[in-house]
């Protein structure tokens, strides 16, 4: 207020000055056509100040450029062994939401991971928040300003979202994709309320990092049973007690991974229990997928339903299982010779096999089947 009043009282001492230094053309112009002139002198106004938008706000945009490609130079000059995760603003969230994020992937993964560490660091980044179904265009620029961001930093998973006023915390998830494949964001909701989330929902964000950057059991067979029942028995405890508004992607996953290592360990001399919650998380999942949408995930299930029908049925001297153990083994044939799924036709076809040959073993030792 000070300087307006002293702008105010100084115009009149100045306007002497600047009557002499304009152009006498201006002048006159002024005089004789003053709202004309006004409405130029304040489009002019607005042009500068509309440039100097533009220039501070591509000087911002620079600024915060430059920051990012130092932070990610920086990580990639410190990355080791583990697996490093990043975690970019969460829309709504702030830094304490964050940091929660952060301490809860940290105290986790090792779960689901071989008791691997994992080194979580909060990137300034800003990504868009788009719904599963959004512009394609769209999501795919972010998908692949996500995947640019794991390559200068050598990250292996990055993590943004929003979070409303109500309903879970939505959060995004990529990893940099494999040869020849189209950078994909996947959608993992999770009930996170108030400043720390119940020790299910901590659990399920960490096994949802762990997928992605250290995946274990698509191939379970390839790792010893004492090392992976305990990556087995922590997501018994998310099957059994499922975290709050988790997403339906989300707790698939799980399923889908549980179901694979239960039945390895199983198969492998484990205890029979591991085959029967093998089997019921494994209809679960198959209770979620539509066949005419999705057929090699709909083959690769009923293959592992029917290698642990197959499996309970040798141990129990079961002909009923047995027998639909091969009805689901070759239900599973049918559906994956029409996929590109070759291996899991191929397991399919070695436990078909086994368990025909079961039942023909059996019928010949006259063994007495139970009722």
């Amino acid at each position: 207020m000070i300087l307006l009043n002293a702008a105010n009282s100084a115009l009149p001492q100045l306007a002497p000055d600047l009557v002499r230094i304009l152009p006498q053309q201006w002048v006159r112009a002024f005089i004789d056509y003053p709202d004309v002139v006004a409405a130029f002198v304040s489009m002019g106004l607005a042009a500068v100040l509309i440039s100097l938008f533009w220039i501070v706000r591509g000087a911002s945009k620079a600024s915060t450029a430059a920051r990012i490609a130092l932070r990610a130079q920086a990580l990639k000059r410190a990355k080791d062994h583990r697996a490093l995760i990043l975690i970019g603003y969460i829309d709504g969230g702030g830094a304490g939401l964050r940091n929660e994020l952060k301490r809860a992937i940290e105290e986790n993964f090792g779960l689901f991971a071989f008791q691997a560490e994992a080194v979580v660091e909060l990137f300034p980044v800003r990504l868009g928040v788009l719904a599963p179904k959004g512009n394609t265009e769209k999501r795919r620029r972010i998908a692949q300003a996500a995947v640019d961001i794991l390559d200068k930093s050598a990250a292996d998973v990055i993590i943004w979202g929003k979070r409303g006023m109500l309903g879970p915390l939505d959060l995004r998830m990529t990893t940099a994709p494999s040869f020849g494949r189209t950078p994909q964001v996947d959608v993992v909701q999770i009930g996170w309320r108030g400043r720390r989330a119940s020790a299910s929902v901590q659990q399920a964000l960490a096994y949802a990092c762990a997928r992605r950057a250290r995946p274990v059991l698509n191939r379970p067979q390839d790792y010893k049973p004492e090392r992976l029942q305990p990556i087995v028995e922590a997501l018994d405890d998310l099957v059994v007690d499922p975290p709050e508004d988790i997403s339906d992607s989300v707790m698939m996953d799980i399923l889908n991974d549980f179901a694979s290592g239960a039945l390895s360990l199983g198969e492998r001399g484990g205890h029979a229990r591991w085959l029967q919650k093998s089997l019921d998380a494994r209809q679960r999942y198959l209770d979620q997928v539509d066949r005419s949408i999705d057929q090699a995930a709909w083959g690769a299930a009923q293959q592992e339903i029917g290698r642990a029908l197959a499996a309970l049925g040798e141990r129990e001297g079961a002909k009923d299982k047995l027998e639909e153990a091969v009805s689901r083994l070759r239900l599973a044939m049918d559906a994956l010779r029409a996929t590109e799924s070759l291996q899991n036709a191929e397991v399919a076809m070695r436990a078909l096999q086994r368990a025909e040959q079961t039942l023909i073993q059996r019928r010949r030792i006259g063994l007495r089947w139970p009722v």
